[in-house]
């Protein structure tokens, strides 16, 4: 019981950053019809320069925590403003391959200055644990779902209690309808990027004390958002989250039970079949048009 327990706090916590990385992803599906595979760059970003600030200039992780923040949803209004706005008429195939071309020089970028080394962030919200079959549990990822969760919480009351929310909800749902309306549909293409690399921010900079950190963890971390995404429905705000705990706890438990081996390909097997058999998605959808 006690390690059931524990595995499913950390499937909950690993699955709930999943969840947020997935949503970025549909944000951008759900608005253009593509998708943005540049942005595990955000994910890396996020954890890469949280790290950076807390572990070379030293200022406290709260505060790191939303400079970070700003820094990255900056990065995503640039990239959106110098690149995938000249690319709004482009056809699939283009966004797709520009999108990973641009991931690709982010990343090397990121290696040159950072380096290909593997590191560590040792950041403890608490150190308070409880105790289940004589198995210590820290409260430490409970902390960290509850940080995630607030951001989803604000993010669904941004959506749908305000005015410019209930806008880019509108743009990405029907982009005609939106403008017929009066809705400034640049600004809310631009917010979408913003908002989505916001969400692949959080959810590395998150995972940075469960993972470690490298060039390589948001390619990591958004190919099991990229099965999230999948499971939940492309386009699916809430299916985006419910396959990202979907895939933390399948992960998690089957490490325990079965073997950390074989975890991967039971979660990416898992994506597959849902594609398979279920390709809009295990939660039902409208089609999303392509603009």
């Amino acid at each position: 019981m006690g390690l059931f327990v524990l595995q499913s706090v950390n499937g909950l916590t690993s699955g709930m950053l999943y969840g947020l990385a997935a949503l970025g992803l549909s944000m951008v599906y759900k608005s253009l019809g593509y998708l943005n595979f540049a942005h595990a760059d955000t994910v890396m970003l996020g954890a890469i320069v949280y790290c950076y600030m807390i572990k070379v200039l030293s200022i406290p992780f709260y505060f790191s925590f939303f400079i970070t923040l700003t820094l990255v949803m900056c990065y995503g209004i640039i990239i959106e403003k110098l690149f995938f706005f000249r690319l709004r008429h482009a056809t699939a195939i283009t966004f797709m391959l520009f999108s990973m071309s641009l991931s690709t020089v982010v990343k090397n970028l990121a290696t040159i200055i950072y380096g290909p080394d593997i590191t560590g962030l040792d950041v403890k919200l608490t150190t308070a644990k409880f105790t289940v079959n004589n198995i210590s549990i820290s409260f430490n990822n409970l902390i960290i779902f509850a940080i995630a969760l607030v951001f989803l919480v604000v993010l669904t009351l941004f959506f749908n209690r305000t005015k410019f929310g209930l806008a880019i909800l509108l743009a990405c749902e029907d982009v005609s309808t939106a403008s017929t309306m009066g809705v400034n549909v640049v600004s809310t293409r631009t917010a979408t990027f913003a908002i989505s690399a916001v969400l692949g921010c959080i959810a590395g900079m998150l995972i940075g004390p469960i993972f470690s950190i490298s060039v390589e963890l948001g390619t990591t971390l958004i190919f099991k958002a990229f099965i999230a995404a999948v499971i939940g429905g492309l386009g699916n705000f809430v299916g985006a989250v419910a396959g990202g705990l979907i895939v933390g706890l399948t992960e998690s438990l089957s490490t325990a039970y079965i073997s950390s081996t074989y975890k991967d390909l039971i979660v990416y097997g898992f994506g597959i079949l849902t594609l398979a058999f279920f390709p809009l998605g295990i939660f039902k959808r409208k089609s999303v048009s392509k603009h």
